[in-house]
């Protein structure tokens, strides 16, 4: 029992040690800064946005219903630990030409676009922070 004893009390001390010296898990990585972030959409003559996914990490949100040829997220506020964001769109188009252009914005500068043709139209845009 006393080796046990021997054994455990600085395998216990190893690990509050350890636990103790662990910074926190969000913490932003060098260089890295809180960020702004907006999505917008636009579809060619007849085109008609149906829904988005937009977000950033898992702070995903759904909008459905939209029904209009343009589309705006609101501006996101993005904590710098955040890794990144992705914006998908689904539309519908009147014919085989038909284009969706989605585009991404990055405390006011475009960084992606996506863009998808046809009729059943589906584009999007991803990032890295």
């Amino acid at each position: 029992m006393k080796s046990l004893k021997m054994f455990l009390l600085p395998l216990l001390a190893l690990s509050i040690g350890m636990a103790a010296c662990g910074g926190k898990d969000d913490d932003p990585g060098p260089g890295r800064s809180a960020k702004k972030v907006q999505y917008k959409a636009s579809g060619s003559t007849g085109v008609v946005i149906m829904n988005a996914v937009y977000g950033y990490d898992q702070s995903i949100t759904t909008a459905s219903s939209i029904n209009k040829n343009t589309w705006e997220s609101p501006v996101l506020d993005v904590p710098a630990s955040a890794l990144g964001g992705t914006c998908v769109i689904g539309a519908v188009g009147p014919n085989a030409n038909s284009s969706l252009k989605v585009e991404m914005f990055v405390n006011g500068n475009l960084v992606k676009t996506g863009t998808s043709t046809g009729t059943a139209l589906s584009a999007g845009t991803q990032i890295v922070f």
